[in-house]
């Protein structure tokens, strides 16, 4: 009696995550270019501000874990955003109705898509990151690519395997 092969079909939920994730990770390096290079930038108010301390050996720049709220005006209306990232900055923690002020990058035909200057702007952010997010998007396509053509090869062996051979 021969035993039966498990279907290895990469379930829906899972397919979605994977897609999700890797879309995100391109428009967070693309955004970050896009907003250096066409980016307008105008003072916001940051009016959360949290930074946890991570680890107390790592390496420069990366022992805390900053998360910012803020908002700016363009074009005649408010805009708020919200970023979380790593970092070696230390301030103090913002107490109930404390603001400060910061730099803003936005796109000015849509300023949804906004970061604090300081981590998009070429000369904050240095050499490597740089580097990074203009590389990083095309291994994240790369990625991609290899995800949708492993499931569709899936499907094209279990079709061809249906179809009855040609006289």
């Amino acid at each position: 009696m021969s035993k039966k092969k498990k279907d290895k079909k990469i379930p829906l939920v899972i397919l979605v995550l994977i897609y999700s994730v890797l879309l995100y990770a391109i428009y967070v390096s693309l955004s970050t270019l896009v907003l250096a290079i066409w980016g307008d930038s105008v003072m916001g108010t940051v009016d959360i501000y949290k930074s946890r301390l991570d680890e107390t050996k790592a390496e420069p720049n990366r022992s805390r874990t900053i998360s910012k709220g803020y908002w700016f005006m363009a074009n005649g209306k408010e805009y708020r955003g919200y970023v979380l990232y790593k970092s070696g900055e230390a301030w103090p923690s913002l107490d109930d109705g404390e603001t400060r002020s910061e730099r803003i990058r936005y796109l000015g035909f849509f300023p949804y898509i906004n970061k604090p200057a300081m981590l998009c702007e070429f000369d904050e952010m240095g050499e490597v990151a740089i580097i990074y997010h203009i590389l990083a998007p095309i291994g994240w396509l790369f990625l991609l690519r290899l995800v949708i053509r492993t499931n569709r090869g899936k499907k094209k062996k279990k079709k061809a395997a249906r179809q009855p051979a040609a006289p």
